[in-house]
């Protein structure tokens, strides 16, 4: 089993490679963005639950994103990237999730065929 997931990981970070670096910066600052923000909600709204707070630390992480990307409408030899905003808005959602995966909200479980999210809901 680990051979399998070895494998895995290295035939998905090969296609990694390809990608341009501008998108990687884009996902790498939305991910810490949303694994910011998504641990301050965690532990600052309370009443929210986790659904709430995914979708809540998400947008609020896409905020700087989406602010960069209208500068960069309004700048000479640039333009707005629906592309960018795509990568940051995924990149956004990963830091959210691993921010309610790090605080202990969610939990991976895997078992013979199947991989499941559980947690407090």
């Amino acid at each position: 089993m680990r051979k399998v997931i070895i494998l895995a990981l290295l035939l998905l970070a090969t296609p990694a490679l390809a990608i341009d670096a501008d998108k990687v910066s884009h996902f790498g600052t939305s991910a810490g963005y949303g694994l910011v923000i998504g641990t301050a909600t965690y532990h600052f709204a309370e009443q929210m639950g986790p659904f709430e707070r995914l979708l809540t630390s998400t947008g609020l992480a896409l905020v700087p994103g989406l602010a960069w990307e209208i500068r960069d409408e309004f700048l000479k030899n640039s333009h707005f990237g629906w592309d960018d905003l795509a990568v940051d808005a995924l990149g956004a959602l990963t830091g959210s999730v691993a921010a309610e995966l790090i605080n202990g909200q969610i939990w991976i479980s895997a078992s013979g065929r199947q991989i499941r999210l559980i947690g407090k809901w």
